[in-house]
């Protein structure tokens, strides 16, 4: 290979973490002196009003949940374990086909990397020739990450790894990396770490329900001496909603959208949050604990399961049951030093890096071999 090679990263817009997993490769990318790294949202490309109408039952499933009614959990636990070349899984496999041969054409991709389990990229990957690879964004197995033509696995854990071997990939295809995080959660000095007033930072996301918050914060300014701040993202109306109930207390910082999200979490004592792969990658990396209140079924629950079991993360169901759990851990230091300790020895550190440097090997050992001459 006479030039640096060029990466295309495959992503989807179901959630954030896909994509934050993608713009944090393509930073590495960038700093190893990549120039040609694009990232494409497959199913928004090829199949734009179906991935419209699928984006919307997704964001629909977290409402519908609410009422008992929770489809997405069903579906993700009945197929779970599915065998990945089921016709359910195959089918999902060749979404995006067509558009991603024209879209290979038009780049000319040594590598393709995928942080979203479906689509053709593997497939189409393998009948062309260029090397295809997965980053897991979640810390526990689901049969839909699964495909027999992707040439390595990136994953967060070992116990990952183990499962992914005990459903029959080879464990050389495994590489245990740590799920990618941007660089600016990888940096342990923040100037106002913990410096102040002992903040509990809620991140509500846009499927919050507004008065679930709003009681939420009352009981949470019960714990004296600590600053609440409040994410709410783009979701306006709640940002509206709480700044006409709290906007006048001095103990409370309600923001919209916010860039610097790094620094905000590296400031906080702890944080409420859902229980997604990257968020709770970035608390690992920041030694910040995640409060978990009523994950959704899916791969939120199994990331709080998981991470609750490894003592680096709590799950709570009521609002006293949340409240008493972060006083706990506000009031014993040495009990969140333990903690601290847990996250430090879990986290592993710049997988975008070992990612990026694993890939690049792949592809100019890839390109020698399939460029040797036959005997």
């Amino acid at each position: 290979m006479n030039q640096l090679p060029r990466i295309l990263l495959l992503t989807a817009s179901y959630g954030a973490g896909h994509l934050l997993a993608s713009y944090a490769i393509k930073e590495y990318c960038l700093h190893y002196g990549l120039a040609h790294v694009q990232i494409i949202d497959l199913m928004k490309e090829a199949h734009p009003l179906l991935n419209k109408i699928s984006t919307a039952v997704y964001m629909g499933s977290f409402h519908a949940a609410r009422f008992g009614i929770n489809y997405y959990g069903w579906s993700y636990y009945l197929t779970q374990k599915t065998n990945p070349s089921s016709p359910v899984l195959a089918g999902l496999n060749r979404l995006g086909n067509r558009q991603l041969v024209n879209i290979i054409r038009k780049e000319q991709p040594d590598a393709i990397i995928n942080t979203f389990p479906y689509g053709s990229a593997p497939v189409v990957g393998h009948s062309l020739g260029i090397p295809t690879f997965t980053i897991i964004t979640d810390f526990l197995m689901h049969a839909r990450w699964l495909h027999p033509d992707i040439n390595k696995f990136y994953v967060a854990t070992d116990d990952l790894k183990q499962d992914m071997m005990n459903r029959g990939v080879h464990k050389e295809l495994i590489e245990v990396t740590g799920i990618p995080i941007r660089e600016a959660f990888e940096r342990h000095s923040y100037p106002n770490e913990n410096k102040r007033k002992k903040m509990i930072l809620l991140l509500a996301g846009s499927h919050s329900e507004h008065h679930l918050i709003s009681e939420m914060i009352r009981k949470l300014l019960a714990l004296k001496g600590n600053h609440i701040t409040i994410v709410c993202g783009r979701n306006t109306k709640l940002e509206q909603f709480l700044h006409h109930q709290f906007g006048g207390v001095s103990e409370i910082t309600i923001l919209g959208f916010i860039d610097q999200m790094n620094e905000l979490m590296a400031s906080a004592a702890c944080i409420i949050s859902k229980a997604g792969g990257i968020t709770l990658a970035e608390s690992l990396a920041l030694k910040i604990p995640v409060f978990i209140f009523r994950p959704f079924a899916g791969q939120e629950m199994d990331n709080a399961t998981y991470f609750s079991k490894k003592g680096v993360a709590f799950i709570s169901y009521h609002i006293y049951e949340l409240v008493n759990q972060i006083q706990d851990y506000l009031s014993n230091d040495v009990y969140a030093s333990q903690i601290k300790s847990r996250m430090e020895i879990f986290h592993r550190e710049r997988a975008a890096e070992r990612i990026v440097k694993d890939v690049i090997k792949h592809i100019l050992g890839y390109n020698k071999r399939i460029s040797a001459p036959s005997s």
